[in-house]
């Protein structure tokens, strides 16, 4: 119980600089049951990725949503490329109105050029997620789907996300540790919710998934339930 009740190395993500994104007022859903997806974009004028935004809601219970950073060998083709990162969010924090949900990411050192988000397939028919795309596709942001782990995807409908980078704006993720995250949402410039999640030391599933909603009394919190 020491490592959970002492100070952890931590590493704080803020807003940032919005570097590439594709949005519209598309409302197609697409649903993480039945396939994996991705789509292309490019990093320019940085050489890091605080945190990425994907539009998304869940219907039912959810499930966990695994977001992947792929580099540039990565090809629809069938080239799987190299995952650079891997990040999962609980089903729980996953809203059931279409909003867009931040993603901590935390790379740097990185070289400008093409990357691609890869968001694995998870779910049932009654408990899944669903991005939100345009009805058409685009040419400048590529994304594709498909049902398995390998082979060829199919191209489709572009997909809604921001990528950000940089120290500008208020908090909103904290890495604590290895893999302790903690997410900040706000209300008007103030902290309206807080979530926090701590896998267990066998795998993803289960451990800490705690949202806390904050009160406050005369303009300061006073309490969280």
């Amino acid at each position: 119980m020491n490592p959970l009740l002492s100070l952890q190395p931590f590493t704080i993500i803020y807003e940032g600089t919005q570097r590439d994104a594709k949005t519209g007022a598309g409302v197609l859903e697409n649903p993480l049951a039945d396939y994996n997806y991705c789509c292309r974009f490019i990093i320019a004028g940085t050489t890091e990725i605080g945190r990425v935004e994907l539009h998304i809601d869940k219907d039912g219970a959810g499930a966990d949503v695994i977001l992947q950073i792929r580099d540039n060998t990565f090809s629809p083709s069938g080239v799987e490329g190299d995952i650079l990162r891997e990040v999962l969010i609980p089903a729980e924090f996953i809203p059931l109105t279409a909003n867009y949900i931040s993603i901590p990411i935390n790379m740097s050192d990185l070289t400008a050029g093409y990357y691609w988000l890869v968001v694995k397939k998870a779910g049932d028919a009654t408990n899944k997620n669903d991005l939100i795309s345009e009805t058409s596709q685009d040419p400048d942001y590529p994304c594709f789907r498909r049902t398995g782990d390998s082979g060829a995807w199919t191209a489709i409908n572009a997909l809604h996300f921001y990528v950000y980078s940089g120290a500008v704006g208020l908090p909103v993720h904290v890495i604590e540790g290895v893999n302790a995250l903690t997410t900040i949402e706000y209300s008007a410039g103030l902290p309206s919710k807080i979530s926090q999640y701590i896998p267990p030391s066998d795998g993803p599933a289960g451990g800490i998934r705690d949202i806390l909603t904050l009160t406050y009394s005369s303009g300061l919190p006073v309490g969280g339930v």
